[in-house]
């Protein structure tokens, strides 16, 4: 009787293939960064929606300004 494999570990192995043929390497910062907040979204959903990176930028400029 064999063990069934470990799906976190297949599904990690069918990740690291499905990067691999779009070109991405472990030096892809940015890549990795946004992969990891999308996986961090899936297990704690945000109720709010994400500002664009420009107004994102102002409202925590103005947050300073304010303290």
């Amino acid at each position: 009787m064999s063990v069934p494999e470990d799906p976190i570990r297949r599904l990690a192995r069918e990740r690291g293939r499905l990067l691999g043929e779009l070109g991405v390497t472990p030096a892809d910062a940015r890549w990795a960064k946004e992969e990891a907040e999308v996986l961090a979204s899936l297990s704690h959903p945000q109720l709010s929606a994400r500002l664009p990176e420009s107004l994102e930028r102002l409202r925590r400029k103005i947050l300073r300004w304010i303290r």
